[in-house]
């Protein structure tokens, strides 16, 4: 497991603050929020009568939240991950001083169907994975004994709930934090939609003044009318009070009565943007004469924004172009299942990286995500998960249209949001078979959720997102929402790299008043996999550098874009899945475990004004090379400094400026530890990097002088390097040339179907079918040969039967790789080879049905006697 250093953190967070905010001198609250993150016990399965205090969980596992069953079975190559139920239960102690008082519980998130009992008694229901929600359990309480808390949780598949399908793992369980809130039976609304029961905007804002809006709803829940005073307080970051209003309220028995005041100005606020995240807190108390019934407090900020299709996002009177990433929720050994700690990390991680915006992918996020985007400058954009597909069925629109309502009210007050997403990709898929009028009940819900939209939240843009084959399709989806997210892959699932930026000229020319985002880009990548000559789609460090390094100065050179989004800035869990690393979707600027990747300091070095300095090696320290030309190599440097000098074991290879914010160099590497050091300055900081690279110069394994080579591996079929775990580098295959090694005849054969009984898959994936023979022109001597094999095309047994001779002597007859393992698993055959008489080693396949396949193969010199 990688881990990042608090030194590494501390650099990546270097150059910028947020801003404290001081507690204002207030009397505390009477509502009370205690956290229920311990003292839960777990259990698989649905077992009648869980909800009940007798019931026996003394068998069931002790946890604490967050918490999801799916965390390591998501990962399992063999079986599905368990979508099914799940039982979570606790103890409860409300002591006697709560009598009186209105009890909640406030569920920050359960995927995706939670039943909630309380002493046996059901007290609500929620759908949807992604949203928090509350019940008053007041009702079903005992004061004087401890009560009993059961959650039953579903992640099955359901038709009626988005979403139905997608490119993530959607993990089971009460994977965030859950709260027992007491209040005053006269108090803010708690249920309304578990939001903050406040809520905030400036309807009037400039940088001379701003007026703030404040409106929620008063709940009187005792058995007499109340008159009472609803009274706001704003405080900026230092504690001092900038405005106060208030308000008087009657409310009958059992009543409930909206408040919506507006404020004095405050004069010459301090202005929320990314470069100075600014914030200011609403202290809002419900008082009966000078008692305080209830208070809760909100932070706000004061900034005002639109897109424009010609001069992208305008904040605060200014253009301010948008760039930064996708986030998904998961994490390596977590799944779903974060502290706030963590979810706070990842945002930092992301204004580390240079970016000033976020689009939370696919689902609304945790409480603490906002607040962290708040707090450290990142422009949001926020939606729900209305993925690929829906379904028609009235249920389906009636789900979507509460977690869009739900995931404004819930975070209404952050200024960070710029835009609420409703749907993504929804018209690339179709469902099989397709219900009549599919596409019209289609555009109807996306309507339905612009216009509920626009009325929760007039003050910010509605968004969608399609993908490349779903752009100009004649539907009209694209001309709903007020900014398209354009999902591109130019140089991955189609086009070329180089067409990206003339498109988007072309796309603005037809749509010239259209404001358009690019909401998705990206490429997959390995660390184990690397290629001199990348190409999409091999998964190589190399090609995903390649990929940002052209799609990201393209668009950043077209001001009229309002912004753009890595897909994505980590690796996240994908069940479906089966990459050169199954169940993880890749494309990430961090790998799953959030270490970076070396491309993430290619968007430091073209974002963030502090030195920046990374070789582009750190994932590719050990190289191997068997010809003359394998030693001479290509080296990268991210960098935003004046020059950057690069050394090679202490000696300079002198000095290049770096362009589209990388500098090259070709490296002669020498057998074993290339020591590299880059050095450069900005702003009269110095800063440098350093790498080794261990090189192994295999030629003389076939010259038989200079340094004593032992092997050779190769990765058969793949035109990449595959560096295993156990350090050995398979070189990419080649054709036969006197003197050296290769294949005679075959052609490559790639799947991305998984590999069983090995976490080597990119070395299996690929494998070489119908060559005549193979090569090794190594001088005599004894040697070990270990040669590779799986099934990659053949189900049925009988479909491709071959022979392996060695120097003519048969190592396995009739070999039916179907039959003997299956397809796709792999079995290997060991032998040893005496060479004599200069004839090398010689590897025939004769096939007696189909053609031979060959997927590995691994040639070390043994020691004289050995």
């Amino acid at each position: 497991m990688r881990s990042l250093g608090l030194g590494l953190l501390a650099w990546l967070l270097s150059g910028w603050a947020a801003p404290v905010l001081a507690a204002p001198s207030v009397q505390d609250s009477p509502r009370v929020s205690t956290s229920l993150a311990s003292d839960w016990r777990y259990a698989d399965g649905d077992p009648a009568g869980a909800q009940a205090p007798g019931f026996d969980d003394a068998g069931w596992q002790p946890v604490s939240l967050p918490h999801t069953w799916n965390a390591d079975d998501a990962f399992d190559k063999r079986h599905p991950y368990r979508r099914g139920v799940g039982w979570y239960r606790r103890a409860l102690d409300v002591p006697p001083p709560m009598r009186g008082r209105r009890v909640f519980l406030r569920f920050e998130g359960a995927n995706q169907v939670a039943e909630v009992f309380v002493n046996g008694h059901a007290v609500g229901r929620h759908v949807g994975g992604y949203t928090a929600f509350a019940f008053d359990i007041t009702p079903q309480l005992r004061f004087d004994a401890p009560n009993l808390l059961a959650v039953r949780v579903d992640n099955r598949h359901d038709n009626d709930i988005p979403p139905l399908e997608a490119d993530f793992t959607f993990y089971g369980g009460l994977y965030r934090n859950v709260w027992l809130v007491a209040t005053d039976p006269v108090h803010i609304d708690v249920l309304d939609h578990a939001s903050p029961g406040v809520f905030i905007d400036t309807p009037r804002a400039s940088a001379e003044a701003a007026v703030v809006r404040l409106r929620g709803s008063l709940v009187n829940q005792s058995a007499a009318a109340r008159e009472v005073r609803v009274r706001h307080r704003l405080f900026d970051a230092e504690g001092r009070e900038v405005a106060r209003v208030a308000t008087r309220l009657k409310l009958a028995a059992g009543a409930k009565a909206p408040f919506d005041e507006t404020t004095p100005a405050i004069h010459h606020p301090r202005l929320w943007s990314p470069d100075s995240p600014n914030l200011y807190r609403a202290v809002t108390e419900v008082l009966d004469g000078d008692r305080v019934l209830d208070r809760v407090d909100n932070r706000f900020g004061v900034r005002w924004f639109h897109f424009d299709p010609d001069r992208g996002f305008i904040l605060n009177g200014k253009p301010v172009p948008l760039h930064g990433s996708n986030r998904h929720q998961d994490l390596a050994g977590h799944g779903n299942a974060l502290s706030d700690a963590r979810h706070r990390r990842d945002v930092e991680l992301v204004k580390g990286t240079g970016f000033n915006f976020l689009r939370l992918a696919h689902y609304p996020q945790a409480d603490a995500v906002l607040d962290a985007a708040d707090e450290l400058g990142l422009a949001v954009w926020e939606e729900i998960p209305v993925v690929n597909l829906i379904s028609t069925t009235p249920a389906f629109a009636e789900h979507a249209q509460t977690m869009l309502v739900e995931m404004i009210r819930q975070h209404y007050n952050h200024p960070s949001v710029v835009m609420w997403g409703y749907m993504n990709e929804v018209m690339q898929f179709r469902p099989k078979p397709e219900p009549p009028g599919y596409e019209a009940d289609l555009l109807a819900l996306a309507r339905r959720l612009e216009a509920r939209a626009r009325q929760e939240d007039p003050s910010r843009a509605t968004a969608t997102a399609i993908s490349f084959t779903e752009i100009d399709n004649g539907s009209g989806f694209q001309d709903i929402p007020q900014v398209l997210g354009l999902n591109l892959y130019f140089g991955w699932y189609y086009k070329d790299l180089a067409s990206l930026g003339p498109w988007l000229d072309q796309f603005h020319a037809r749509h010239p008043d259209r404001p358009v985002f690019i909401s998705e880009y990206g490429a997959d990548s390995d660390e184990r996999v690397h290629a001199r000559q990348p190409r999409a789609f091999d998964f190589s460090t190399e090609y995903q550098q390649r990929f940002h390094e052209a799609n990201f100065a393209q668009m950043a050179a077209r001001p009229y874009l309002a912004g753009t989004a890595v897909w994505a800035q980590f690796d996240f869990g994908s069940n479906g899945r089966q990459d050169s690393k199954f169940g993880l979707n890749q494309k990430g600027l961090y790998f799953y475990d959030r270490t970076p990747k070396d491309v993430a300091y290619y968007y430091r070095a073209r974002l963030r004004d502090d030195p920046v300095l990374r070789i582009a090696a750190h994932e590719w320290t050990r190289r191997a090379g068997s010809d003359a030309h394998g030693a001479s190599q290509a080296i990268k440097v991210y960098a935003n400094v004046d020059e950057v000098e690069l050394l090679h074991n202490g000696a300079t290879l002198g000095r290049v400026r770096p362009e589209n914010a990388t500098a090259r160099f070709e490296v002669n590497l020498v057998p074993g530890e290339n020591r590299l050091e880059a050095r450069g300055s900005r702003h009269g900081q110095a800063v440098r990097d350093s790498v080794v690279v261990d090189y192994d110069d295999r030629q003389p394994l076939f010259t038989g002088r200079g340094h004593l080579a032992r092997e050779i591996a190769i990765n058969a079929g793949g035109d990449y390097a595959v560096v295993t775990g156990d350090g050995t580098v398979w070189e990419a295959d080649r054709a036969y040339a006197p003197g050296r090694w290769g294949h005679v005849g075959g052609h490559a054969v790639l799947t991305h179907h998984r590999i069983y009984d090995t976490g080597d898959d990119p070395l299996w994936q690929d494998t070489l079918a119908g060559a005549d023979a193979w090569r090794f022109d190594v001088p005599d001597g004894d040697y070990a040969l270990r040669l590779g094999f799986v099934e990659v095309e053949h189900d049925e047994p009988g479909a491709r039967v071959f022979d392996v001779l060695v120097n003519d002597q048969p190592l396995v007859r009739d070999l039916d790789l179907a039959a003997s393992k299956g397809r796709y698993g792999k079995v290997e055959y060991a032998t040893r080879v005496r060479v004599r008489g200069g004839r090398g080693v010689a590897i025939d396949m004769p096939a007696k049905a189909g053609e031979s396949t060959i997927s590995t193969l691994r040639l070390s010199r043994l020691p004289p006697g050995q």
